[in-house]
């Protein structure tokens, strides 16, 4: 596990797969829509990280609720954790690799 200085935690796929099982955490895929209707984590929301309204979309979420936060690699969830940290969410844990070592963890997607 790495912690970055926004309190965000980066976890493998395997390790991060166990947030799945809690009931109050929000799935949050910050890839583009046609990404997303190709495969996604089971009860995953949709963000786009270029959508013009990112920060508003994200504000309108609960900052309380554990954020289980993916894309395709992790790039674009890695380059969030300020923004996440800023509007106050506090409980997120980031797929290291992305929806790419999800898939090669043999992790379950929706298609």
């Amino acid at each position: 596990m790495s912690e970055d200085d926004t309190g965000i935690r980066a976890l493998p796929a395997r390790d991060a797969a166990a947030r799945l099982d809690d009931p109050d955490a929000l799935v949050l895929d910050v890839r583009t829509a046609g990404e997303f209707a190709q495969a996604h984590l089971p009860g995953a929301v949709n963000i786009d990280f270029y959508g013009p309204r990112l920060r508003e979309e994200l504000s309108e979420l609960d900052p309380d609720a554990p954020v289980l936060l993916y894309c395709r690699s992790g790039n674009r969830s890695g380059n969030l954790h300020p923004l996440l940290a800023e509007l106050g969410f506090t409980d997120v844990i980031d797929i290291r690799g992305g929806i790419i070592e999800w898939v090669d963890a043999d992790l379950p997607v929706n298609r």
